[in-house]
């Protein structure tokens, strides 16, 4: 049950688990936290960084920020 807790966390911040879809589009799967240790750095580092926590909890680094 606690898993789930993080894939509602990244649900909640309008994110979507996106990989490969049937479409044929080979669209690569995009990072997404799956242990709390993972969302909660990624929170921890949105709020110090004064970011949205969606940007951070899409990103497999949360030290690197995101290309733009």
């Amino acid at each position: 049950m606690r898993a789930w807790s993080v894939v509602a966390a990244v649900l909640a911040e309008g994110l979507r688990y996106d990989g490969k879809s049937p479409c044929g589009c080979d669209r690569e799967p995009k990072y997404r936290p799956r242990r709390r240790s993972e969302l909660r750095a990624r929170l921890i580092a949105a709020t110090r960084d004064g970011l949205p926590p969606a940007e951070t909890l899409s990103r497999a680094d949360p030290l690197t920020p995101t290309e733009r």
